[in-house]
């Protein structure tokens, strides 16, 4: 066999031994279809829920239990990894915080399962022991089986997700992707793939609620992305409205309200927020918001969610609720709650329609 002829065979080998372990890799990777049904764990009797029933719900972006204590790369820190020891007393607090708030529906955001950075405690399993909710239901949307950053102390595998627990029986659960960030497919393939989750609660008289948990993009930097999962979350709002379905949508969407200037921010933060109309302003646009506006820059400190690493009290608003076909009955940021997470949980209080 001539030389060219042996380069040529040995090209073609490796080749083929690339694509295997790219094929490979792409299949060890969580990479969800558009629409994905989610199993639901079911435990004892759920409540049942009736026509013009009160219905409690805490949203919170419980920041994959890592504590307020560390200050995280991404943030501009040096931490990566969180032992599991903190991370048991940071659940234990917000199993707190749940038990002692009882509401009857919990939407959680950046919940770990295995994650290496989090002492691969499963946090889902674990709260659920902590508190008393007879139904739940859990799905990734940051799912690797091996994160290769930041250089000299890998992330290494990540499994994030959105949860729902409920006192209410949850008769379906769906996922549906949401678009990724505008990058390079080879980073895609290790970021975040985000999620819209939506729980079915079943109403006594053949009705049904609707809820929808989600944490939108963060650092898309004003690439669009935001733009493009709104859309996503309206056109699902739509739907149940048409059907005439009472609904809530909630969730970390990492954006500033209507009318809210980043100029006010800290220099490094700034860049963050460059859209000249933040992007969830089609929701306030179309759907009643538990926060309004006007309620907003009444008392802008009344509603701000999230709190910047080495601050001690919030600085922006990031956590959002939106619904229809409910009556409104109360809803509040838990600015009690400052040393458990970067994000404080929402309480919103509704009424369904009789």
């Amino acid at each position: 066999m001539s030389r060219r002829k042996r380069l040529a065979q040995a090209a073609g080998v490796a080749g083929l031994g690339l694509i295997g372990l790219l094929t490979a890799g792409r299949l060890a990777f969580f990479l969800p279809p558009d629409t994905l049904e989610v199993a639901v764990q079911a435990s004892g009797t759920p409540v049942p829920l009736r026509p013009g029933d009160t219905v409690r719900i805490l949203i919170w972006n419980v920041q994959y239990g890592a504590g307020r204590d560390r200050h995280f790369f991404y943030d501009g820190g040096e931490d990566v990894h969180v032992p599991p020891d903190e991370v048991e007393r940071t659940l234990a607090s917000i199993a707190e915080v749940i038990r002692k708030v009882d509401p009857d529906v919990v939407l959680l955001q950046e919940v770990d399962r295995g994650s290496a950075r989090t002492g691969k405690v499963d946090q889902y399993s674990d709260l659920l022991k902590r508190v008393s909710y007879s139904n739940a239901s859990a799905t990734p949307y940051h799912k690797v089986p091996y994160v290769p950053h930041p250089t000299g102390n890998h992330l290494g595998r990540v499994d994030m997700n959105l949860a729902v627990f409920s006192k209410h029986a949850i008769v379906k659960s769906t996922r549906y992707q949401l678009p990724l960030l505008d990058e390079p497919a080879h980073r895609q393939l290790f970021n975040l793939r985000r999620a819209l989750m939506e729980v079915v609660l079943p109403i006594e008289g053949g009705g049904e609620l609707r809820l929808y948990n989600t944490h939108l993009s963060a650092f898309s930097r004003g690439d669009g992305t935001l733009g493009k999962q709104v859309a996503v979350l309206a056109e699902h709002a739509d739907k149940a409205a048409a059907a005439g379905v009472p609904w809530v949508l909630a969730g970390d969407l990492n954006a500033l309200p209507p009318g809210d200037n980043p100029s006010r921010l800290l220099e490094k933060d700034r860049a963050l927020y460059r859209e000249e109309t933040t992007p969830i302003q089609p929701l306030y646009d179309r759907f009643t918001p538990a926060m309004t506006v006007e309620a907003y820059h009444a008392a802008p400190e009344d509603w701000r969610s999230y709190i910047a690493f080495g601050q001690d009290a919030p600085d922006r608003t990031l956590d959002y609720a939106f619904h229809g076909g409910v009556t409104q009955l109360n809803h509040q940021v838990l600015s009690e709650v400052l040393d458990v997470s970067d994000h404080l949980p929402l309480l919103l209080e509704i009424q369904l329609p009789n």
